[in-house]
């Protein structure tokens, strides 16, 4: 099954996602951390109890990258606007080949919305991982907005999955499909090679003809 973990890590560079999809990845990253205080703070448990959690769930567990998102994490006064339905929720489609994980399930005005944690706020709107985050949440669940609550800042923004959000969700899905039948990305030089576990994989991985169309 292709998660959406896999899609985001597409955007950020082709091979990471081939690597995270045949391979895994259990590095532990701040943003884990934040999600899981995020979480536990709303649902009335302290940060030792997300501290746990982290620990359950992911044996990587590094005190500083927790210490550091508990340091920066804002929890707006604006949350408790937001009626919480449920939380950590899985779906999935059989006919996409994709699951997805939904920080929280909420409800404002009537309608519901699913809620995904990120970390630092754009200028303005919503990054466009977190667009496709929401364009892939409305092709599964159907539900066509989605809230990014930016922890960083304490700022909560709707992400609007349109006709083109989802095109481009599509097009993710595809080319993860791609992947996920053995076909290798061509490999491309990016900031993020310097802490990359995969990086000497990916050097020594040669490229073939089918790669320049991932």
């Amino acid at each position: 099954m292709i998660k959406l973990s896999h899609i985001l890590s597409y955007l950020t560079c082709p091979r990471l996602a081939y690597y995270r999809y045949h391979f895994g990845d259990k590095r532990f990253s701040e943003k884990q951390a934040v999600r899981e205080i995020y979480l536990s703070l709303r649902r009335g448990f302290g940060v030792e109890w997300a501290k746990q959690r982290i620990l359950a769930m992911n044996e990587c567990f590094e005190e500083e990258i927790y210490r550091n998102a508990l340091k920066k994490l804002v929890l707006s006064e604006y949350l408790k606007e937001l009626k919480s339905l449920d939380w950590d929720v899985v779906f999935t489609s059989k006919e996409l080949e994709v699951s997805l994980v939904v920080d929280e399930i909420v409800e404002f005005n009537g309608e519901k919305f699913p809620l995904f944690v990120s970390l630092n706020a754009p200028p303005e709107g919503v990054w466009f991982p977190d667009r496709i985050k929401a364009g892939i949440t409305a092709l599964i669940t159907k539900m066509n907005r989605s809230m990014i609550y930016y922890a960083y800042s304490g700022e909560l923004r709707i992400a609007e999955a349109d006709l083109g959000i989802r095109r481009k969700a599509l097009k993710l899905i595809e080319r993860l499909k791609m992947i996920k039948k053995g076909f290798l990305p061509e490999r491309n030089e990016t900031n993020y090679c310097k802490g990359c576990s995969f990086v000497e994989d990916c050097k020594s991985t040669p490229e073939t003809f089918a790669s320049k169309f991932l």
